[in-house]
């Protein structure tokens, strides 16, 4: 169901808008409607943004350098245990961001070193001192890189010349009189000469390459040092973890004291608050302030408060697949419940193997169980495990084990208990259909009901029920032709209803008239979504194929060494037992996905489309959002 809203209006002193911003946000009952001129972006304390910039970086920073966390349970710890690590989390923040500092100072200086090598590589058998290579009033000098065969070109004009032969070009320094420099410059364009110029540097190009090399070494050892303390620091990552949680908690309350109306001396906060919740939000407010006014009342009709919806135990894992396709509206239908048994039984007949289900049955059970999800993920993994169950009850009625005939396990000629889909095809697909038109009608009926609690009846019959009147009819003209009559008073009453009433809104008849019949076109789009559920069959009868298949191809593996003594039976069995696991693994996950797809389908197209009124938003009080830690009151 949706959970019923109130607008709440609520009036304090200035002097304790923070501590009754605090208690709301522990209660977690109160959405803080912003003001019209504040925007997210601009909203809420820019320190504290970039507090939890900062060691969300950090945290991802410390992440490259700390072990792989083990599979396990978000750490559970109290809300006061959490605000009270947040000295020792910045600590750990400015030590991490001094460390990250340092390396990326003491890497690009590496880098710097590592580049002026390759720069003076080619000059390393240059024995003149570069401080030495400068004009004087007698010689001149041109260093650069001449390419290959320009040597000999320079030198047959006459100049001297001390070359390094590369691999592509040659570096060479060029000597002359200052009197033919000229001569010399223009000897050097035709040779096709590329002038360079050395760092300001002192002694030989060798001599800076080794103690560029040597001065490598100790920053390498340095960062060596600077990689193993973050290391180190990786240790407490969980800390910083804890730190980020506890400010985005902050963060979160300054977006809403961003959002609130202030005066001098008070606040004015508005917002939406579940009915099954006033009481406690009141108790918030009241056990952080003496003086305040807390008032609340009904949406307006202008007004679109969010949605919440509640449902029992059972039928509340569901809600994850409503979601997946949008919000139900706050003034529509909640289908979880109603969407919910058609799912656990169409995903149970789409899989239909029974040791699938065990597998997914127990699978679930313990990843809830060991790894206590959260939220969505919670709720997706009780909809996989229920839909174990479901496959672990279908399998004795339509399918198999792991692939393997109930009367070959069994010896015996009474499995399935419904239908083969190998053999009886049509009751199959048959079965299939049949329950997707009550699928149909269960949507159908549902629209009724909206329309008859919105006040409009002559909708809820007219345009809903006659349809169930004219298919109803038309399956029966088929599927039972001794009652023909019945069916044939059905068919023109539904299509009746259509044809002179789905245009009641138009005056001129002849309009009336064309609506009717494009009302009565559209049971081609009716047969279409019947038509739909055939998928259901065929995927269960995928599921058994593929373990009936990999079935084989392990006995061909046992087969081919069971013919070699104890040693091959041995080896057969191990062998024909990894096939059939890796194999059996993927079927399931494979055939686990596409029940999970199709099943949510089937809701999403042919169900919702009768009447599911999707232009809802989640319901997002003010409240302790943590992604790192799982908190627990005392």
């Amino acid at each position: 169901m949706i959970v019923p809203m109130k607008r709440l209006t609520l009036v304090a002193l200035k002097a304790d808008e923070e501590s009754i911003l605090q208690a709301l946000q522990r209660a977690g009952a109160v959405e803080v409607i912003s003001r019209a001129d504040v925007s997210e972006e601009k909203a809420g304390d820019e320190q504290l943004l970039m507090r939890v910039q900062r060691l969300e970086s950090a945290a991802q920073l410390l992440k490259r350098y700390g072990e792989k966390p083990p599979m396990g349970p978000k750490p559970e710890i109290s809300p006061e245990e959490l605000f009270a690590s947040v000295p020792e989390s910045e600590r750990l923040l400015e030590r991490t961001e001094q460390l990250d500092q340092e390396l990326v100072a003491v890497r690009a200086e590496i880098d710097k070193k590592e580049n002026l090598i390759q720069t003076l590589l080619p000059w390393e058998r240059l024995c003149a001192r570069i401080e030495d290579i400068h004009a004087t009033r007698s010689v001149r000098f041109a260093v650069g890189f001449l390419p290959l065969g320009g040597v000999e070109q320079v030198e047959e004009a006459g100049f001297a010349v001390e070359a390094f032969a590369g691999a592509r070009e040659t570096a060479a320094l060029i000597a002359c009189a200052a009197t033919e420099l000229e001569e010399m410059q223009h000897a050097l364009n035709e040779a096709g000469f590329t002038e360079f110029a050395f760092p300001a540097l002192k002694g030989t190009p060798q001599e800076n390459i080794r103690a560029c090399e040597g001065e490598i070494a100790s920053l390498r050892t340095k960062e060596a040092e600077t990689v193993a303390a973050l290391e180190e620091v990786a240790k407490q990552r969980t800390l910083l973890l804890e730190g980020l949680d506890a400010a985005t908690i902050e963060h979160d309350r300054s977006l809403s004291m961003a959002a609130v109306e202030n005066t001098n001396a008070a606040f004015i906060l508005e917002g939406w608050v579940r009915v099954d919740e006033e009481e406690k939000a009141q108790q918030a407010v009241a056990s952080a302030a003496e003086v305040f006014s807390f008032e609340t009342r009904e949406p307006l009709e202008d007004e679109t408060p969010p949605s919440a919806m509640k449902n029992k135990k059972l039928v509340e894992p569901f809600e994850s697949i409503v979601t997946m396709y949008a919000y139900p509206s706050y003034r529509g239908i909640d289908a979880t419940a109603v969407m919910a048994p058609f799912y656990f039984l169409f995903f149970g007949m789409m899989l239909s193997d029974s040791g699938y289900g065990l597998a997914l049955l127990i699978g679930g059970l313990l990843f809830s169980k060991f790894m206590k999800p959260q939220g969505g993920m919670a709720k997706l993994a009780r909809v996989i495990t229920f839909g174990g169950l479901s496959a672990l009850i279908c399998g004795p009625f339509i399918g198999t084990f792991f692939g393997v005939n109930w009367n070959d396990m069994f010896h015996t000629d009474i499995f399935p208990l419904l239908f083969d889909p190998m053999v009886d095809v049509m009751p199959m697909m048959l079965l299939s259909c049949g329950l997707g038109l009550i699928h149909i009608f269960a949507g159908i009926i549902v629209k009724m009901y909206m329309c008859f609690r919105d006040g409009d009846p002559q909708s809820a019959i007219f345009d809903q029920l006659s349809w169930i009147l004219l298919l109803t009819g038309l399956i029966l003209i088929f599927a039972l032709p001794q009652l023909k009559t019945i069916a044939l008073v059905l068919v023109i009453l539904g299509g009746g209803m259509l044809l002179l009433f789905s245009g009641r809104s138009k005056k001129n008849p002849f309009m009336r008239l064309g609506s009717g019949l494009g009302a009565l076109y559209n049971i081609t789009g009716y047969f279409s979504d019947i038509l739909s559920y055939v998928r259901i069959f065929a995927l269960g009868l995928v599921s058994g194929a593929m373990g009936m298949v990999f079935n084989l191809i392990g006995g061909m593996v046992y087969d081919a060494f069971g013919g070699l003594g104890v040693v091959g039976i041995i080896l057969g069995c191990i062998l024909a037992g990894a096939v059939l696991l890796v194999l059996h693994v993927f079927s399931l996950f494979i055939n686990t996905l596409g029940a999970y797809a199709h099943c949510a389908r089937l809701q999403f197209i042919e169900f919702f489309g009768k009447f599911y009124e999707a232009d809802g938003r989640a319901f997002n009080p003010l409240r302790f959002n943590t992604r790192n830690v799982i908190l627990r009151d005392k």
